[in-house]
Order: structure tokens, then sequence, then C-alpha cells
């Protein structure tokens, strides 16, 4: 009986082998595929940098060729769709790629003359004309992602005046210009150009910044007293500089005012991982207060030997004049109406727009991390900045990258007019496979013409998510909503109760368990709503019980003001405290009331093996009136590996 066995399966492996040489079917593997590209980095331009129009630039991707096949000098880098911004059809591969080796692709451009966001998509094509790219089934694009706003000027130029402003540590002054018997202090030197981390030169003023040599030591300078306008932003690019391998530090804008409060406008924490962050923050909620100082400063996180933080023309700019360009009215064709002795036209057709423009991510930002095969819901806040009505024959549509099993199109719930705005919501499913995502969408009018955002209306919205490997809760992981009486709060000067009392004026906290998001949103999972004590330097902090960090442990998180609270203008911090020594940094960021909710998931890998307490802290970020801040869904979780699955074979798109 066995020998009958493994007879019938070596005929049958022999048949399919033969039918596969027959008809040309090939057994394709992920571990076989020819060509296939994997994102590294935004070596330059970062999704959001701001540009003013008309400005050239040079966008350089960092890819890695995880395929079989090397990419030969005939490969191409090519333009697909979206916004081209003035760039080239296709560039060359500037060398010849191995599998497993990166390459930098740049592409120069240009920011469009008419002000607005913009997204162009890029993929490669063989030295047989075949398109693939980056994702699941390399068939995903890569993109370039910017703003193109008003002519600016710089009103103030933060590496120009450097030894304008008092720089100091914790223990005193740090002169200007530096003095290198006194680098154990602290480091400020400005450059004319400066090598950043990704090993390319700046090619603009830097400042370099060293924090005093100490554990958690920092550096900062106050700038002379500035009074802003509405409009004025801060800009600068911040990053690590070229060979400072260590390099984990943290950037703060602050300010001071005239009563000597700091108060906090934004805060980021930066390693040595070969990529920079652009920063661009607008300062017009400061208009008009007086004696503002605005303050510069670079943290140690943990050992500071090593850190040298790196500010890139830090910068404020102020809009200018600008020409507004002239619409773009689109080409249709029309019939000419038959006239008639007995027919006389009453009116003349009038051809209108179909234009859209994104307001707001109303659920699911960028970058919200699912489990494989999760079920969900994408909201998107649209306005029509066209001339035509939307009307119930208007629909949205699937328009390329992933589809997340979602409907090929979904009709428009209600009739939208020109100006209103409209929330547009499709049922997804996160993809099977662990990795990043990107479905592409867009809106289809009565005629069947799609349209979508942009200066012509020929770019897509989005949703971008990313697929953790499976994920399970490992030894009970830990809720932090189910245990936020475990955790010690406090306020500055005094331990606070648990659940905290609505309206405490020394800061609460208690649980929701579907609390309503600044976007109006019903959030389906729990949260911790937080209100810091009520001073502009008041804060609320729970601080949790040990809790053992095995290999693949994630934190994760999302975070909104309340809804309806549009004072809210607050900082969370996300900490951690190893035994009695001080709670260093883990995830900072400041939000205020802007129709977005904010998501992470930490990797906690390097903390694996040790006992820690993690701390979760609210600031009031100024006045705290409105600071009702939500924790939604904190929790440790475990990633576990992923099995590819043995049913379904990647087919890769031209």
């Amino acid at each position: 009986m066995f020998t009958k066995r493994v007879l019938r399966l070596f005929t049958f492996v022999l048949l399919c082998s033969f039918a596969a040489q027959f008809f040309g079917i090939q057994n394709v593997s992920a571990a076989k595929v020819c060509d296939w590209a994997q994102y590294v980095a935004d070596v330059s331009v970062p999704d959001g940098t701001t540009f003013t129009a008309g400005t050239p630039f040079i966008k350089t991707w960092r890819v890695k060729n995880i395929g079989s096949c090397t990419w030969t000098t005939a490969y191409t880098f090519v333009y697909f769709n979206g916004d081209s911004m003035g760039a080239p059809a296709s560039v060359p591969l500037p060398k010849k790629v191995g599998p497993g080796q990166t390459v930098d692709i740049s592409v120069p451009m240009t920011a469009p003359a008419t002000l607005g966001s913009y997204r162009g998509f890029w993929k490669f094509l063989n030295a047989s004309g075949q398109s693939f790219g980056i994702g699941a089934y390399a068939s995903d694009s890569l993109w370039v992602d910017i703003r193109s706003t008003s002519q600016q000027a710089v009103i103030y130029d933060f590496t120009a005046d450097v030894c304008s402003a008092i720089w100091a540590y914790d223990g005193g002054a740090v002169p200007c210009p530096f003095k290198p018997n006194m680098s154990k202090y602290g480091e400020i030197t400005r450059f004319a150009s400066a090598m950043l981390e990704n090993g390319q030169d700046s090619g603009l003023p830097t400042l370099v910044t060293v924090p005093q040599q100490k554990f958690n030591g920092y550096i900062h300078g106050v700038y002379p007293a500035f009074r802003f306008d509405p409009g004025d932003h801060f800009q600068a690019m911040v990053g690590c500089e070229y060979g400072a391998v260590k390099c984990n530090v943290i950037f703060q804008l602050q300010y001071l005012t005239k009563e000597g409060e700091l108060v906090t406008i934004w805060k980021f924490k930066e390693k040595y991982d070969g990529k920079l962050t652009w920063v661009d923050i607008d300062l017009s909620r400061y208009a008009y207060k007086p004696e503002i100082r605005l303050v510069l400063t670079a943290f140690g996180a943990g050992s500071s030997v090593g850190d040298r933080a790196m500010w890139v023309q830090p910068k404020i700019v102020r809009p200018s004049a600008v020409v507004a360009s002239a619409p773009i009215v689109p080409t249709v064709a029309m019939e000419t109406p038959t006239v008639t002795p007995t027919v006389t036209p009453t009116s003349t057709p009038v051809v209108c727009i179909d234009s859209a423009a994104m307001l707001a991510d109303v659920n699911i930002p960028d970058g919200t991390t699912f489990t494989p095969g999760s079920v969900f819901t994408k909201t998107w806040r649209l306005q029509n900045t066209g001339t035509c009505s939307w009307g119930l024959d208007y629909s949205l549509v699937y328009a390329g990258g992933e589809k997340m099993n979602g409907p090929a199109s979904a009709p428009m719930p209600l009739v939208v007019l020109p100006g209103q705005s409209i929330d547009l919501s499709v049922n997804l499913t996160a993809p099977t496979i662990a990795g990043m995502y990107q479905g592409n969408w867009m809106l289809r009018n009565a005629v069947g013409v799609p349209f979508g955002i942009g200066s012509d209306a020929k770019t897509p919205f989005w949703v971008k998510i990313n697929v953790a490997a499976n994920t399970a809760v490992a030894s009970g992981g830990y809720d932090f909503v189910a245990n936020v009486c475990s955790a010690k709060w406090q306020n500055a000067s005094a331990v606070l109760p648990c659940p905290g009392a609505d309206g405490d004026a020394r800061g609460f906290v208690f649980s929701l368990p579907a609390p309503l998001l600044e976007s109006g949103a019903v959030s389906g999972s729990p949260a911790l709503l937080t209100f810091p004590e009520n001073s502009s330097t008041g804060y609320v902090r729970g601080v949790y019980p040990e809790y053992f960090i095995q290999n693949g442990d994630h934190f994760q998180l999302t975070v909104s003001c309340e809804n309806n609270q549009t004072g809210c203008n607050v900082l969370y911090e996300v900490g951690y405290q190893v035994g009695a020594g001080p709670i260093q940094p883990l995830w900072v960021i400041v939000d205020w009331y802007d129709g977005q909710a904010y998501s992470v998931d930490l990797d906690l890998g390097y903390l694996a093996g040790q006992t820690v307490k993690f701390v979760l802290t609210t600031y009031a970020n100024g006045y705290p009136a409105g600071d009702r801040a939500l924790w939604v869904a904190p929790r440790i979780v475990n990633v576990l590996p992923v099995i590819a699955p043995t049913t379904e074979t990647p087919t890769l798109l031209p």
C-alpha cells in the first residue's frame, strides 16, 4: 500500500511538472521574484516638506534590491502618476545594484506655482520595459509629497545670529563662539555647510549643538525677544552629524515669556539612522504675544557622549505676496446645439469644474498599525473646491495601490455643493502579509470621469497603513487603561486620587469606554482621559508597576484631544524608568485641536530583558483650559514572527 501511494505521488509530480513546462506555468515564490524593490529611507525631502512656489529641489530615495535579479544601468526610474512637479519622465539608475544592495536615486523637481499639497508616484522599469516597485507584490509606487506655499521672506536667521543667543547648560553659560577647553559643558558651532548623517553635504548654513557631556545633559540657546505675525513659520532640517553613530538626542523648540515661563512648542527624538527630519511649525498662534524669546534645545537621551545634533538653516519665514496662477480649466467636448427657427436656446451651456481638497484624515492617520486581516473603516474629510455640485450620481472609487479588499466604488451619500465638505468612508481589510501598504482613491463624476485633489485635480488621496506581524499578547501583555489605578498618578507636588474627579484643578485621570475623538469619530477602544494641573507648567503623570520586556514587545497607542475641546494644546510623553534611575523619554508629541488623531507603534526590542516602569505624562503646553487629552488603547503587545502563507503565491503586476 505504501509503495502504491509513493508511486501515485511521483506520477502526480511528473504530470504537474510536464504541465508547467507545456503551458508555461511558473512556480513563483518571494525569494525568486526577479525585480523587487524595498523602500529604505527618504534621503532628502521627507513627506510634508514645504517649499516656496517655483523652488527647484532634488528628491532622493534610498531603495534596496530585494529581488533575485541585478539592476543594471539599463534600468530606469520613471514617473508613474500624480503630480510630476516638472520632473523628467525618467532617470537612469546611477550604478549597477545587485540583490541585497541599496542605491540612492535622485530626481530634480520644482515646487508647483499653484499653492497646495502635491504627491507624485514613481516606479522602476527593467531593461525589458516591465514596471515594478515596492510592497508585497512589487507593484506599489514610491512617492514624493510636498506642500507648495506662497513666497516667503526669511525674517530671522538663527544661524547668522547664533551668538546673539544666551547658550547654557544646567550649571551655567556655554561660550559662543565655542571654546575647546570648555567642551565638556557643551558646544555650539556654526558651519557654512556640514555633512548630514546620510553622507550628503547640507549645502546650507548649519548649527551643530552638543549637550553637556553627562547623562541626560543638554544645551540650549535663548534668542532675543521677537514679535510674530500670523503666517510666520519656524523651519529647519534636523538630524545627527555624519559619523556621530552614537548620536541619540531630543530636539526641542520652546519659547520664554517675559514672566519667565518656558513653553514647549515642538519636541522630537532623533537617533543616527541615516534619515533627516523636516520641521515646519506654524507660529500663528503666538502672533502678537509680547516679548517671546525662542529657545533651541538639544537633550542627550541617556549618555550625551557622541551626541552632535544638527539644525540645518533654522529660520523664521513670513509669507509675501504671490501672483495667483490662473485656474486650469479642463477641455470638455460639447455637442453644438442645433438651432431651428422655432427653437431658440434660452441659455448657453456652462461647463463646470470638478475638483476636491483633502481636509483631514478623520480616522486611520498615515502609518496606523493593524494586525493581519483586521477589518477597519477609513474616513476622509473632503471639500468640494470645484464649481460643480457633487450629486448622488457621483461616487468614491478605488484608483490603484493596495485595494485592501475594498469595493470598486461607493456612492456619494448626499449632495455636496461647491465650498461644502463631506466625510466619505470605505470599509477595508488589512492584508495578511506584514508590511507597509497604500491604497489610492479618487472621486468620479456623473459621466464617469475620475477626479481628485491637487492643482489639476488628478492626484488621488490615500489610506496608508502598517500591517504588523501576527500579534499576540505575550504573558497577558499589558493594558494601561484596564490597569489605570495600578499606576501612581501625581502632579508636580502631590499624589492624585485614581480615578480622579472631573474638573479637579490639581489634574485628574479616569477611563472612558468609547470617547469621542477631536475628529468627531467615536473611538472603538477605551481610553484614558487626562487633564494636567491647572497651570501653564502643569502636568499629570502616571508611573505604572514594573514590567518585564521580552523580544518582540511593542508599545502601541493613539492620542487625540477630546471632542469639542478647541483650546486643547498638550504635550504627550511616553517614558520609562529602570529601577530608581531617571525617567527616559521614549516618545513625545505636541498636539493641539486640529481634527487629527496620531498613532504610534514603538518597538521595545532595545529594552528586552529589562524590567522597567512605564510613565505616561500629559503636559500643559501653555494655559491648560481645554487640555482634555485622550490616550486611546495604550498597550504592550508582542509581535510574533510572521508565518508566510503557503496557499497563495504573489503575482507581479506590470
